[in-house]
């Protein structure tokens, strides 16, 4: 029996976000493989040009614009009919020109989730829930002053127009503590629309008190790696290597958060990974990463531009 053995095809994706927070959606034209489909804009990666570097000429080529600012996301793998295709995502956030159809194609400006638009590329699809979650994550920490946490996300969250996950983690915890912390950050992200994650860990403390789980768990690396909690809702989960954000994307997780970036208070006498080895774990990454460690929602862009899809934050996050 002949395997016929398919061309692997690295292609750069242009993720291109305007002003409003809109993105640009191309329809791809007759002639073309899923000719109709919407996707995001890019194309092939020539033999010894860079990612970046194709984005940017499939860009000129297709649409006229020229990228300017930008970052890499993460990576997909996508077996079609005719070819194994990597997928390389790529926020742009800066570019110069106005889009205009240069392959008579089809082109509009619509948010990220689009669900106004159809049918959408098999391979962009299933992308688009990771794609549209939120890019800031806030730990509670009623452990180090109930008054102080409760006062610190309630100034935050109120004030917000955009959304954001709120990871409820308490180590410390335990009783009436406990309990009295959970109901004023579930009530809070109820008043405010956010959505709550629960550690885990944390659950492990809760779960007596409460009559099932009421929001997806964030898994710590130890629960990722025993596989426990495979029969609950798991959303995240912390990672710390390769293997780790390997097995978070073989878990079906929407998202990983990866450091500690810098040195913290919260981990006395440890190190920070820095952004040089953050930035060399999440290029092979498959699944959304949140960076973590000594970060404030301002260093959002720097994140960004090391691949990170956005910062998870403790005492910063005000």
């Amino acid at each position: 029996m002949n395997t016929v053995v398919k061309p692997r095809i690295d292609v750069a994706v242009a993720v291109v976000f305007n002003t409003h927070g809109q993105v640009l959606w191309a329809c791809r034209p007759e002639g073309k493989p899923y000719a109709g489909y919407w996707e995001f804009p890019g194309g092939k990666v020539e033999a010894a040009e860079g990612v970046w570097r194709a984005l940017v000429r499939e860009l000129k080529e297709e649409l006229d614009i020229t990228a300017t600012q930008g970052g890499p996301w993460f990576l997909i793998e996508h077996d079609y009919e005719h070819a194994n295709v990597r997928l390389h995502l790529y926020r742009v956030w800066a570019f110069e020109g106005d889009p205009r159809p240069l392959e008579k194609q089809a082109f509009t400006w619509a948010s990220l989730d689009s669900s106004d638009l159809s049918p959408i590329l098999p391979a962009t699809e299933p992308l688009l829930p990771k794609l549209a979650q939120p890019v800031l994550m806030a730990l509670s920490n009623y452990g180090a002053g109930f008054d102080a946490c409760a006062k610190r996300l309630e100034s935050a969250l109120e004030g917000l127009h955009t959304s954001v996950y709120v990871q409820f983690r308490e180590k410390a915890l335990q009783g009436d503590a406990l309990i009295r912390a959970y109901e004023h950050c579930y009530a809070l992200c109820q008043k405010t629309g956010q959505s709550m994650l629960l550690n885990s860990e944390t659950w492990l403390s809760l779960r007596e008190s409460l009559e099932a789980l009421p929001c997806p768990l964030h898994l710590t690396e130890a629960h990722l790696h025993s596989g426990e909690f495979a029969n609950l809702q798991c959303a995240g989960a912390s990672v710390h290597s390769a293997a780790s954000l390997a097995l978070a994307f073989d878990r079906g997780l929407s998202y990983a958060v990866l450091g500690a970036v810098h040195a913290t208070a919260s981990h006395p006498g440890q190190s920070g990974m820095g952004w040089a080895q953050f930035q060399a774990l999440v290029q092979a990454a498959r699944l959304p990463v949140f960076a973590i460690g000594g970060l404030a929602s301002s260093d959002l862009r720097m994140a960004q531009q090391q691949g990170a899809h956005g910062v998870a934050m403790l005492s910063q996050f005000k």
